[in-house]
């Protein structure tokens, strides 16, 4: 993959230029080939809205780029024009959009890796090249890679692909298996790797011809029972309506049922009830010592809930231990939160409690305001609960 011409990356860094530095990543994000393969087929009559645009994708690249602290990099590094526009071509925006095809179509994803690794190792397939050469390339450089099977001779004919899609309708549709596969058995197996083998020379045997990977990818995919919804708001529905245009993927409502809104209480009351015992828990850790307890409750509330946020040193000296102890209760706190494994939506509830708890308990910090006296339109959460996200392993999007 061969990045476009570079500009001068050097002189934005140095006069940090956030503008000059966004228009080069749009335009790099514009030429992409993931990019605007993905916008070729948006604009087909299977996507009559665009599912991203390239302003966005530019704006999500500027940001992980400055989280990751790559332009400082770049400038410690004293990384040419040239470098630092193919790292973040190649590798950077490279791996952020096959990321986001992984979360957004995960089994197609899944299926058009195997696909390729079939006709790659398989022995009953292989690589035509009429420019004598047969040597295959690498997967993210072969979607134009032509493959046939191995007993067709190197001058067999390349048909029109317009015609291919006509020429499998006798192929069956195949059945999903339901097996569950992976570390932790949470993706259905589809298909086998032999079951593929045999649906890739079926269509091969259909078609008569060897034909592109890009092109075998898409017939494999029309016999397979991949599912990868996507879901739209009902208005969003009634907008296309409107406007003439039909759709072909699910219709979701965006007010909850009635049993979900059940369901939510629920989980608020029992967060609310963990954060309770939680506390009861450190009471009973530190074998019902209230100094040792009152210690552990104030470096949790210091740590995660002060609005003042202060720092481990002013934190020991408000507790009144030293400053390797607030580590060591800090790592003690943050293990018996892993073992909670609180859901997303339970943490809100969970590290609302947590507050008022605290509150209540130690004496010497401002009593909770009631919730009834709270403002209707307070956005939740009040503090930044990222540190307690990350216990969870919850990814942040």
């Amino acid at each position: 993959m061969k990045a476009p011409t570079t500009m001068s990356w050097n002189s934005y860094l140095k006069k940090n230029d956030a503008l000059g530095l966004w228009n080069s990543l749009y335009r790099l994000v514009s030429v992409h080939p993931l990019v605007r393969s993905t916008l070729r087929a948006q604009n087909g009559a299977t996507h009559p809205t665009l599912l991203f645009s390239v302003r966005d994708l530019t704006q999500d690249l500027f940001v992980l780029l400055l989280e990751k602290g790559r332009f400082e990099h770049y400038l410690r590094a004293q990384m040419s024009d040239a470098e630092i526009e193919r790292e973040i071509f190649q590798i950077e925006l490279t791996n952020m959009l096959i990321g986001r095809l992984r979360r957004r179509r995960p089994e197609n994803y899944r299926i058009v890796r195997r696909v390729s690794k079939v006709l790659e190792s398989s022995g009953r397939f292989r690589v035509f090249n009429h420019n004598g050469k047969n040597t295959p390339a690498r997967y993210h450089q072969s979607a134009g890679t032509i493959f046939g099977l191995r007993e067709w001779s190197d001058d067999k004919p390349i048909k029109d692909g317009g015609t291919f899609a006509e020429l499998i309708e006798q192929v069956p549709m195949r059945q999903r298996n339901r097996r569950r596969v992976g570390c932790r058995g949470e993706a259905q197996l589809i298909i086998t790797n032999q079951e593929l083998s045999d649906l890739m020379e079926e269509i091969l045997r259909a078609i008569d011809s060897p034909a592109p990977l890009r092109l075998l990818r898409s017939l494999a995919l029309s016999k397979l029972p991949v599912y990868d919804a996507v879901l739209s708001s009902l208005e969003d529905e009634v907008d296309e309506e409107r406007q003439g245009h039909s759709r072909h993927q699910m219709i979701a409502s965006t007010e909850a049922s009635p049993e979900q809104i059940a369901l939510r209480h629920e989980q608020e009351e029992l967060a609310r009830r963990a954060a309770t015992e939680f506390l009861d828990h450190i009471h009973r850790m530190t074998r019902a010592h209230p100094q040792r307890t009152e210690r552990f409750w104030r470096v949790l509330w210091h740590c995660y809930f002060d609005p003042a946020e202060p720092s481990q040193l002013s934190i020991a000296e408000m507790v009144g231990i030293s400053d390797s102890s607030v580590s060591d209760y800090r790592r003690k706190l943050e293990d018996e939160l892993r073992k909670l494994r609180l859901a997303p939506e339970e943490l809100r509830f969970f590290a609302e409690e947590l507050d008022e708890q605290l509150r209540l308990r130690l004496d010497t910090l401002e009593p909770p305001r009631q919730r009834a006296d709270w403002p209707a339109t307070t956005d939740w959460p009040r503090y930044s609960y990222d540190s307690l996200v990350q216990l969870e392993g919850i990814p942040v999007v």
